[in-house]
């Protein structure tokens, strides 16, 4: 598998200190988030960023795109796909060919995640989220791009089954899931056994790690290494092998502190988690 360091890991520092540090501890790409680049001058920045990495011999291997198309105006969801539409074109003239993302977020009067995103789904939200994606998805099938969900808090992919729901709806192959049991695990809704994984078979792009501590006041903890939290990755990287996935896999840190520590502990932990699996 590839092992892609997420560029939000560094997001107090600049890109160049992210591609810096993922050639010094041997990470295998970067996925691109917009903390270190602007969106709006994507036909620019993106650019720039290959060639940073290249210099360090770093690859952006994905880039973060998406945006809400499962709103009540029609003209925003119109605006927002045409955005996504541009940046795909963007990404593919740069050569990546992997964009992760998000059809939008519901959120209401209860803050707890899982009172939230797909847990207040209609079927009209899913309808439009899968109009915009079977459009944006025969678009990125011709840029060569695959297109990936990440399953996220807040979003109408918050679990494993409202994203194979989603995926259904849209039927294309190169629109895919990215599980991300950190996400899930602080998501009371979301599937924690790796097994619930195989609703996904065949449908998996990308995979996300990052870990999690639940705290005894119902709050969680993210400033945690991927060998400290409470998930065991052991198993849901056996479950990945299982399904025989073989793309690439990124590890984002989002806690507090010392990013160059979790980036170093986070990669070796990533080399011993393969080498155990494999045997």
């Amino acid at each position: 598998m590839q092992v892609v360091m997420h560029s939000y890991t560094f997001r107090t520092y600049g890109l160049e200190e992210a591609f810096r540090n993922a050639k010094r501890f041997g990470w295998d790409g970067i996925e691109l988030q917009p903390c270190h680049f602007d969106r709006a001058k994507i036909e620019t920045e993106l650019p720039a960023a290959v060639a940073l990495g290249q210099s360090y011999g770093v690859p952006i291997v994905c880039v973060d795109s998406g945006g809400d198309v499962i709103g009540d105006d029609p003209k925003a969801v119109e605006a927002t796909v045409a955005r996504i539409e541009r940046e795909l074109g963007v990404c593919a003239a740069n050569g990546v060919r992997l964009v992760n993302g998000s059809v939008g977020t519901l959120r209401g009067p209860n803050p707890e995640y899982g009172a939230n995103g797909s847990a207040l789904a209609t079927e009209v939200h899913f309808a439009r989220a899968a109009e915009a994606y079977r459009h944006l998805g025969a678009v990125a099938a011709k840029l060569d791009i695959t297109l990936v969900f990440e399953i996220h808090m807040f979003t109408l992919h918050d679990t494993i089954a409202s994203t194979a729901r989603l995926l259904d709806l849209i039927g294309l192959d190169n629109v895919r899931a990215n599980p991300d049991p950190g996400n899930m695990f602080s998501t009371s809704t979301a599937e924690r056994n790796p097994a619930a994984l195989e609703q996904l078979a065949g449908r998996i792009g990308y995979f996300h790690f990052k870990n999690c501590q639940a705290l005894p006041d119902g709050k969680w903890n993210y400033s945690v290494k991927l060998a400290d939290g409470h998930i065991d990755y052991y198993k849901w990287v056996e479950q990945l092998v299982k399904l025989d996935f073989q793309g690439p896999v990124c590890v984002e840190y989002c806690g507090a502190g010392d990013p160059h520590a979790a980036a170093e502990a986070d990669r070796l932990y990533m080399s011993k988690l393969m080498n155990w699996i494999a045997g």
